[in-house]
């Protein structure tokens, strides 16, 4: 059990983040590597990404990506920043690509997975981009359904649907859908069991 001192754990998300208080540096978070160091980056490093599953009673959002390393269907997220923990992230990205601004206390914590993707955005794009995805479950109000709107930079479509109605959207035999069906799986299964087994 981590003590008193470690105040800044987020215990109640599952994923803990421990922060020195002399760790004050903070990058920008519109702030961005020049295009050639950041794919050199991505050659060598894995990044840490956050993904959100919003969910309204029986359905789940789906969203269409523009960009690699996932140009189909999937959930949204993306990329965390240096010095975030990973519930900032996850705010930060319902805000940014969905309009929404939601409590901390409202992410239910998921699980990690990793992903390796055969193409990236940047170049060469056929060097792909390694992942690993803290996942989060977020039950949205009929209001904030109604009020979501994806960055259309990001995203070509995006659709609410139910468990069925995946199924008939993807291809389940492709690698990175398997992934994506056992994700909406465990978020299926909180909705109608309350619980993720």
């Amino acid at each position: 059990m981590p003590s008193e001192q470690s105040h800044s754990s987020e215990l109640y998300a599952e994923v803990q983040h421990y922060r020195e208080l002399e760790r004050t540096y903070q990058v920008d978070i519109d702030a961005r590597l020049p295009t050639e160091v950041f794919s050199q980056a991505l050659d060598y490093l894995v990044i840490a990404c956050v993904d959100l599953v919003f969910t309204h009673q029986q359905q789940v959002l789906l969203a269409k990506r523009r960009i690699y390393p996932q140009k189909s269907w999937w959930v949204i997220g993306g990329r965390m920043i240096a010095g975030e923990s990973p519930l900032q992230s996850a705010q930060r990205k319902a805000e940014q690509e969905a309009g929404l601004a939601i409590a901390a206390d409202r992410f239910r914590y998921m699980g990690i997975y990793s992903t390796c993707f055969a193409h990236r955005q940047q170049p060469p794009q056929n060097r792909g981009l390694h992942s690993l995805n803290i996942n989060y479950q977020v039950v949205l109000s009929e209001i904030e359904k109604t009020q979501l709107s994806l960055d259309i930079d990001e995203y070509d479509a995006w659709q609410w649907c139910n468990h069925a109605e995946v199924l008939t959207m993807i291809d389940a035999g492709i690698e990175m859908n398997q992934a994506l069906l056992k994700l909406l799986d465990t978020a299926h299964n909180w909705v109608i069991f309350g619980s993720p087994n």
